[in-house]
């Protein structure tokens, strides 16, 4: 159903009993959203630029790698080989996880092997929110605000998957065309007490999903003004108090919530969440959420969505990222002297306006309130990128496969059975 009224400014019926309206509103569908990477070359993504003096992190040696951990260059070289019937060009080559001390699988335990590096970011430059409140930390924002906490893009900045123009990075396209084509849907409503939507001191903006696919037009871009109900989800809202400001919405004060993210970890946890959005003239709202996300669980996010591919497509060692996140984390949630198990992040945001109704398809959003007591029981959370394939400790199980990935594999094993009889 599209309506054929203008977009936000509605004054609806209350989305739950005995919850009041708000003054005004406005609804939007998320269209697009990237973690928030400034690019400082002028073009190429391995190319060196500000952000990157150095370029990208190198293809990898991984005959020097297997062989500096202990194979021989006659087992690294046949763990390389295609004609190896064990190394998939679809999964990779599980052995290969296979590389730590003893043997141990570097994926589940990275801290077996030394840290391999991983190129960071060393411009000053970055895009996001300040979190803490100290401008002596962090980057400088493109505009020139200083104190933007953003250490997930320190960290992998320069990692190719990450790096590129603005909606044009392979990670990005990557999610949002998974997102675009129907995978999932968030809504935003933004609802205000003044009588003035662009100079609003008291302002509550909602994060939720919803269960309507979105909608393409003849050029492939996400219709404006279409209508999506608000699916009540036990996990996925943040709800932010915030003002607003010449049509700039920040935060008044931060809080805890869950997004469903563009990447193979589809949670997106953040600790002090804040916002920056700005309400554009056509009718848009672009911008930023940020806050301290679980670095581990990113982490385990590329494991799980098959290591050996990971870091053969992408130029990266894994355990190089674990070691770079744990290095980077800047946030604990026991205080300062605890334990950094969180990562400051930022999210891009674009989206566009739309109807968004209540639940029931009743009325349209008139304020905004959590929704997650009408919420049916969710699974647990999960890094299904492939639901089809069985991946266990960033390895893909092969259940028809004899010969198995393992610390003990004899890796030649008469030649994979001499190539599998050919």
């Amino acid at each position: 159903m599209k309506h054929h009224i203008a977009a936000g400014l509605a004054i609806a019926a209350a989305a739950l009993p005995g919850v009041a309206s708000a003054d005004w509103t406005r609804g939007y569908v998320v269209e697009w959203n990237e973690p928030a990477m400034y690019y400082g070359a002028k073009d190429g993504v391995i190319d060196p630029g500000t952000d990157c003096p150095g370029g990208t992190n190198p293809e990898v040696d991984w005959i020097k790698v297997m062989t500096t951990a202990g194979y021989t260059e006659e087992e690294a070289k046949w763990l390389r080989n295609p004609a190896n019937p064990t190394r998939s060009p679809v999964h990779g080559q599980n052995q290969m996880a296979f590389r730590g001390k003893d043997r141990a699988n570097v994926y589940v335990n990275p801290t077996s092997t030394p840290d391999p590096g991983l190129t960071a970011v060393t411009g000053t430059i970055g895009e996001g929110i300040d979190l803490d409140g100290s401008k002596k930390t962090g980057f400088t924002s493109p505009a020139g605000e200083k104190g933007i906490d953003n250490n997930f893009y320190k960290t992998v900045g320069c990692w190719k998957t990450y790096r590129g123009p603005r909606r044009l990075s392979s990670g990005a396209l990557q999610f949002n065309d998974s997102m675009r084509n129907g995978g999932w849907t968030t809504v935003i409503v933004v609802a205000g007490k003044g009588n003035d939507p662009m100079n609003d001191k008291e302002v509550t903006v909602g994060f939720f999903v919803s269960d309507d696919k979105m909608v393409k037009d003849g050029n492939g871009s996400i219709a404006r003004d279409y209508t999506f109900n608000v699916k009540p989800h036990a996990r996925y809202e943040a709800v932010f108090p915030a003002k607003v400001e010449n049509g700039v919405i920040t935060s008044t004060k931060a809080v805890d919530g869950v997004l469903r993210e563009p990447a193979y970890w589809r949670d997106l946890e953040l600790l002090r969440a804040q916002i920056k959005l700005e309400m554009k003239q056509d009718g848009s709202l672009i911008g930023y959420v940020g806050g301290y996300r679980p670095w581990e669980d990113v982490y385990r996010g590329w494991v799980g969505a098959r290591g050996p591919v990971i870091e053969s497509l992408t130029w990266v060692q894994l355990p190089g990222v674990y070691y770079a996140l744990r290095r980077n984390a800047d946030f604990s949630p026991t205080g300062p002297k605890g334990e950094k198990t969180h990562i400051s992040y930022a999210l891009r945001v674009d989206a566009i306006p739309a109807f968004v109704m209540t639940p029931d398809a009743t009325a349209q959003v008139a304020s905004v309130q959590s929704y997650k007591s009408l919420a049916a029981a969710e699974p647990g959370r999960s890094m299904a990128a492939i639901p089809s394939i069985r991946v266990v400790d960033g390895i893909v199980i092969d259940p028809k496969s004899k010969y198995q990935a393992g610390p003990t594999a004899d890796v030649f094993a008469s030649r994979v059975a001499a190539a599998a009889s050919n």
